[in-house]
């Protein structure tokens, strides 16, 4: 009897998580969290379906906000995507550009129950468990805006689902 009633309670504790990832939000409207620094990734609509860009995003944390986008990548064949700080609206220069921007790389959606790793779906499509940004933390670190992050520690690489915003 005591078996089957922790069984129970481990359905019923479980119940939640599980019909949270069945209703998961579509990834535009995706908040994610990293562990180490607790900055945030949160994906916004694009609003155009003849955007060049496949995702928009901000990434803040203490006195940090950058901006974030991610454009799909016909060559390579994956997405390529960008952070920046303060970078100039409108025609920029390339040297302007490489000034602000912080990090590229490609982001990578991660299935926590099959450990499967994948590129990021294309907006409209459910967000992911988890979303891999390699080398976003060192990037941070190294670059000019570090000291005035207001950061504690150097962000990792991972940002794990927390959240949907309201539409």
């Amino acid at each position: 009897m005591i078996a089957f009633s922790k069984s129970w309670l481990l359905t019923l504790c479980l119940m939640p998580a599980m019909a949270s990832a069945e209703e998961r939000c579509a990834i535009e409207k995706a908040v994610f969290v990293e562990a180490d620094a607790g900055t945030v990734l949160s994906f916004r609509p694009v609003g155009s379906d003849s955007a060049a860009v496949s995702h928009l995003f901000t990434i803040t944390g203490g006195k940090l906000k950058l901006d974030g986008h991610v454009m799909y990548d016909e060559d390579a064949r994956r997405p390529a995507g960008m952070v920046m700080n303060n970078c100039p609206e409108g025609d920029a220069t390339g040297a302007e550009l490489r000034a602000c921007t912080v990090w590229t790389g490609v982001p990578y959606a991660l299935d926590k129950a099959t450990g499967h790793i994948d590129i990021l779906g294309a907006e409209g499509t459910q967000a992911p468990d988890a979303v891999l940004m390699p080398g976003i933390g060192p990037a941070i670190r190294h670059s000019a805006l570090w000291e005035k992050s207001g950061l504690g520690q150097v962000p990792w690489d991972l940002y794990e689902f927390k959240e949907c915003r309201a539409a």
